[in-house]
């Protein structure tokens, strides 16, 4: 009888698109007849429990990042480093207790960096090859990447969730000599050409307490307007998927992947974070957005400003936000039309993993 290979996958827990684009890849990895377990922690390992309930999960320590209430993100994240240096040597030691005590054969870890081990191939999913800083700290970048690529050095493979063009160059292209993987644009999501049901769906993501604020912003925006409107709160520990259902606003508390799928494809315009994954998500279903990143989340900032200036999608900062103008302006842009999701690059990864 042939051996059922037992793969690890594990999410960072810093908001939740880390896990949502593990989902495809479990998927995938579900159709190839593997045997999978999921690891994470706090909203992210929810999220995976509920979309997988029948799979072995594994609580990680949790990095649990706070974000600040302005927008001194460095200063915040600086305070915050030893407890995450702890946190990587802790998800280390569980990884290696998990892959001897249920014999797994290979691990793939979305951004958590202690999750490897020596014994078997490790894989690391990342789309940050190249971490940005802001500009008054841009003379600590080599500094810090040199950190980065020391840390996916760790690991068989770095596997990029792009394509060799990318459409935020600045963070997936590296001239390093880390064994890099592009296994092209991954979305949970398929384009199923439902009829529109809402004019505006609004979705709250990442880490406390920027993910309130921005609920408590759009919440107060959506009701005092005139659209339908639907706005995801992005609280995965809540046992009801619903928070308060009418006519004009319908707010929920978290939706499955299928149900999130429906709702952006029944929504004329998506307003959402510029995360990475939330990007992806929306160039899979050919979505219009605006994006509002969070603030000092360079990342987030560098990806809606790229977005902006290739006329994609309009974007604004947090502090300045107002819907009807969003709305307005939004429609000088073209949305994400004609984005190639090549699955064979997948594919051909999970191929060479197995």
């Amino acid at each position: 009888m042939e051996h059922k290979k037992r793969i690890l996958v594990a999410a960072l827990d810093w908001g939740l698109g880390h896990a949502s684009r593990c989902i495809p890849i479990i998927k995938e990895l579900q159709s190839r007849n593997c045997e999978v377990f999921i690891a994470s922690s706090g909203r992210a390992l929810k999220l995976l429990q509920k979309e997988f309930p029948q799979l072995t999960s594994f609580e990680l320590e949790g990095y649990d990042p706070q974000y600040p209430q302005g927008d001194s993100m460095v200063w915040k994240m600086a305070f915050q480093l030893p407890k995450f240096l702890k946190v990587i040597s802790s998800e280390q030691f569980q990884t290696e207790r998990i892959v001897s005590q249920h014999k797994i054969d290979a691990i793939i870890s979305d951004n958590r960096y202690g999750c490897f081990s020596r014994r078997v191939k490790s894989i690391i999913i990342t789309h940050q090859l190249n971490i940005q800083m802001p500009k008054w700290w841009k003379w600590m970048q080599p500094q810090v990447n040199n950190y980065n690529y020391k840390k996916l050095k760790q690991f068989s493979e770095c596997w990029v969730p792009s394509t060799l063009d990318s459409i935020i160059p600045a963070l997936t292209n590296s001239k390093t000599d880390l064994n890099v993987r592009h296994i092209g644009y991954v979305s949970r999501f398929e384009k199923k050409n439902l009829e529109k049901k809402y004019d505006v769906c609004a979705i709250c993501s990442g880490p406390e307490p920027q993910r309130s604020i921005f609920e408590k912003m759009l919440t107060k925006e959506l009701k005092k307007s005139s659209l339908t409107s639907i706005l995801i709160r992005g609280k995965t520990e809540v046992m009801n998927q619903y928070y308060n259902k009418n006519e004009k606003v319908t707010i929920a508390n978290y939706l499955t992947a299928n149900a999130l799928n429906e709702v952006i494809e029944q929504s004329e315009m998506v307003i959402a974070r510029s995360g990475y994954s939330t990007v992806m998500d929306m160039a899979k279903l050919n979505r219009r957005a605006v994006f509002v990143p969070a603030p000092g989340q360079t990342e987030q900032e560098l990806i809606a400003e790229e977005l902006t200036e290739k006329k994609i999608a309009y974007s604004t900062v947090q502090s300045k936000f107002d819907l009807e103008i969003a709305l307005e302006e939004s429609k000088k842009f073209t949305g994400f039309l004609n984005f190639s999701f090549d699955k064979s690059l997948l594919t051909k990864a999970i191929d060479s993993l197995l």
